[in-house]
């Protein structure tokens, strides 16, 4: 029996290696293209750092100078005498204004608004008839004495009676009045109001 074969068939055909070596050369070329690329980048890199590196370093070497100099000023000028001197004497006098201003903030101290309200409510307690000669405010205003002269004895109660209805402090004072005549042929009796606190 003849059989014939074609060998121009696909199945008898030989294979072609897909490695050639055109392939072979340039995978070979851009891999060393890209290696070329890649060196050549981080030389420009390098340079362009090393330059920058310089400039810290000369920046860096003149603030080292300029400290240098700022310190040796400053060693010159801790050693004045005078000058520490001075400090010492305003440090002193700091500690000193600090304990006054601590001492005054735990310190009650009274009547610190003054005593204006009080010859206020003297002068429109008046009555007509009674002088005043002699005041005197203590303890901040809660010893109060008063002395002076009255035409009629009843005239210091009512006086007293006016000075309760006062705006100020001396409202809340308790008065002890003393009247006295040392001489029957005066025509003024002499009076004295004092608190009781004094």
């Amino acid at each position: 029996m003849d059989q014939q074969i074609n060998l121009y068939l696909p199945e008898f055909r030989t294979k072609a290696d897909p490695l050639t070596v055109a392939l072979l050369t340039r995978i070979v070329g851009g891999v060393v293209a890209l290696i070329l690329l890649v060196s050549g980048y981080n030389l420009f890199v390098e340079r362009q750092l090393g330059s920058e590196l310089a400039q810290l370093r000369a920046t860096l070497e003149e603030e080292t100078r300029r400290t240098s100099d700022l310190d040796e000023q400053l060693a010159s000028r801790s050693e004045n005498q005078g000058l520490q001197e001075r400090l010492a004497a305003a440090e002193s006098r700091l500690d000193a204004s600090r304990q006054i201003r601590d001492f005054f903030s735990r310190t009650q101290l009274g009547n610190v608004d003054g005593f204006s309200d009080y010859f206020e409510d003297l002068a429109r307690a008046g009555v007509e008839g009674l002088s005043i000669s002699e005041f005197s405010f203590e303890n901040g205003g809660s010893a109060v004495r008063l002395t002076g002269e009255v035409m009629s004895s009843a005239l210091v109660p009512r006086y007293v009676a006016n000075l309760g209805t006062s705006i100020s402090a001396l409202k809340q004072l308790r008065f002890n009045p003393e009247i006295s005549r040392p001489d029957p042929q005066e025509r003024f009796f002499q009076f004295r109001l004092s608190t009781s606190n004094e």
